[in-house]
């Protein structure tokens, strides 16, 4: 009961304020006080020991008045003005508006308390027609400072679907109202409201809309035509640029004594996979390891982390020498200068630990070598361009549109806070556009993985590759040792002079699962430890225990991170909220 009194007595004492500038007329004055002691009548014979609801603290409303200055902070002559607007949107329209300001008694006021309270007002005086629920609360719900609180407008469900939907009435809060509330003009914040209210609540429904939804609707379009005509772009890129010549058949028992000169194995796994990817990367490295110009050493014996070192003298057994014969491409050079300047010296040369590699230094020689291994692909005649620069660019395109359009329908489209809609009313139109273009930059950001094209000699060079392929898969099935699957390749692949050479093509054209079987059928007739067994001098550890694995070998190369680490009414006529909404913001 006490805090009910406390309510009460706030009450009064802000209906009896004292005047502030403009005296206020005895008949109003009068009137207010004894709207103030019946509803103290009230409160004191019903209120409970708890501290009551608003609808149980709010006096009794009064047929034909449309403003109560409960909180006691704008001027008569504002409250005429909005008291004159609401008798006029009433006689042309029938639908209610009411304005009030309420003490709340808390030393801040969030929007949802003043969502709560604006809807208890009008479920407690009936705001609008019953069954039509076309009333409309105009609440200015003030902290204990009175100088700061939120600005809600509720709408009956009637209310909402005629003349006022939750994006009209954010717009008219926060474009209208709150800058003039947020200096401390509440009287210019509820006049800029009022009149605004009064040009849109028209007979037929807001005048408004019809603009507003032509807006809507022609952003919308261009939304979409725009999506369309970056997609029609994309195809065109493709249909000029991103065709790959047909790749001719070639058969795997055509003799071919070495390959074409430029195709390094990782260009073979460019040619391969019509890109340059983390494959590539894992070539190139396996190339320099078998070429003794870098060394691997699996980290604390875990086979699936390795540590880069670039010896300070190449490797001299066969195996090194023996691939060394052959030119070394610019990309896979570039490499291993960039593993040299990024390691750390120590007596025997250049080490770049599994931890600095996933720390992001690995990301670094990928992308280096991307560019590099790019330019190469480029200017060999196999590709109609840098496999990297188109592809990179639609990528990206795509991408952005894929993550701007939801985020833009984010911002613009969605209902506000507490709404049960998703979407604003009457954005429908522009959620489908918005919806359309993410959908093409999805489309474009995994399409433009087929941009980079082959030439005719690409095609040639990857039927090539693609025997050799073959070739390799051949041998290494029907070989009972890697010695064996040597001895058998050399009569149609006669560069393949090494374990160590068969090693990093079968790498290179993706046979690490066939070349691994034969090694452990290697192991099983020779012995784990029986001569013949191959394993290679540039590459120290477990990998994993159990013996050498090619397999083991490529995933452990490939492990290396290319990715940075990174109530009852009284005379308005019975209405609710009915399904209501609004919008509101504090100041």
């Amino acid at each position: 009961m006490a805090a009910a009194l406390h309510a009460l007595d706030r009450g009064v004492t802000v209906m009896r304020g004292t005047p502030r500038t403009t005296p206020r007329s005895a008949s109003r004055a009068n009137a207010r006080r004894s709207v103030l002691a019946i509803a103290a009548l009230a409160l004191v014979a019903l209120a409970p020991a708890t501290a009551l609801a608003i609808g149980s603290e709010l006096p009794p409303n009064q047929a034909g008045v449309y403003l109560y200055d409960l909180a006691n902070i704008w001027q008569p002559a504002t409250e005429a003005r909005a008291q004159q607007v609401a008798e006029a949107i009433r006689s042309r329209t029938k639908a209610t508006v009411v304005v009030v300001s309420w003490p709340t008694g808390f030393d801040s006021v969030s929007t949802g308390t003043a969502r709560t309270d604006a809807a208890a007002i009008m479920d407690a005086w009936g705001v609008g027609r019953r069954g039509i629920n076309d009333g409309l609360v105009v609440l200015f719900d003030m902290d204990t400072s009175n100088r700061h609180g939120q600005i809600f407008l509720y709408a009956g469900s009637g209310f909402l679907d005629t003349w006022l939907n939750e994006a009209e009435a954010s717009s008219i809060v926060n474009g209208d109202m709150l800058p003039k509330a947020k200096s401390g003009d509440f009287d210019g914040a509820l006049l800029a409201g009022i009149d605004h209210l009064d040009r849109i609540i028209q007979p037929g429904g807001n005048p408004e809309r019809a603009s507003w939804a032509l807006i809507r609707l022609s952003l919308s379009i261009a939304l979409a035509v725009a999506g369309g005509a970056l997609l029609g772009r994309f195809l065109r890129a493709w249909w000029l640029r991103g065709r790959d010549a047909r790749t001719p058949l070639i058969d795997a028992s055509v003799l071919l004594p070495d390959p074409p000169p430029g195709l390094t194995p990782a260009m073979a796994t460019v040619l391969r996979e019509d890109m340059v990817d983390r494959a590539a990367f894992t070539s190139a490295l396996v190339d320099l390891g078998h070429r003794g110009l870098v060394t691997f050493q699996d980290d604390e014996g875990d086979g699936k982390k390795v540590d880069l070192h670039v010896p300070r003298e190449p490797l001299a057994d066969i195996g090194s020498l023996e691939a060394r014969r052959r030119p070394l491409g610019v990309a896979e050079h570039s490499l291993a200068q960039k593993i040299e300047s990024d390691g750390d010296p120590d007596g025997e040369g250049w080490t770049i630990t599994a931890k600095r590699l996933r720390a992001g230094t690995g990301a670094k020689l990928y992308e280096d070598f991307k560019k590099h291994i790019g330019v190469a692909a480029g200017s060999s005649g196999w590709f109609r361009d840098d496999p990297n620069k188109l592809m990179g660019k639609w990528a990206g395109i795509g991408t952005l549109v894929a993550i701007a359009a939801p985020i833009a329908l984010a911002v613009f489209g969605l209902a506000d806070e507490g709404s049960p809609d998703i979407l604003k009313p009457g954005y429908e139109p522009l959620a489908a556009a918005l919806g359309f273009d993410c959908l093409i930059g999805i489309v474009i950001a995994i399409g433009s993985r087929f941009l980079p094209a082959r030439t005719e000699d690409g095609a040639r060079t990857l039927a090539m590759a693609l025997a050799y392929r073959n070739t390799l898969e051949f041998e290494i099935a029907q070989a009972p040792t890697v010695t064996a699957a040597v001895e058998a390749t050399k009569p149609r692949l006669p560069w393949i002079t090494t374990p160590d050479l068969l090693t990093v093509w079968a790498v290179a054209l993706g046979l690490n699962h066939e070349i691994d079987k034969l090694i452990k059928r290697t192991m099983e007739t020779q012995g784990t430890t029986g001569a013949g067994v191959w394993t290679p001098f540039w590459f120290s550890g477990s990998l994993g225990g159990g013996g050498f694995s090619s397999a083991g070998l490529a995933g452990a190369v490939s492990s290396i991170s290319v990715s940075a680490t990174s109530s009852s009414g009284g005379g308005f006529g019975g209405g609710g909220s009915g399904g209501g909404g609004g919008a509101g913001g504090g100041f």
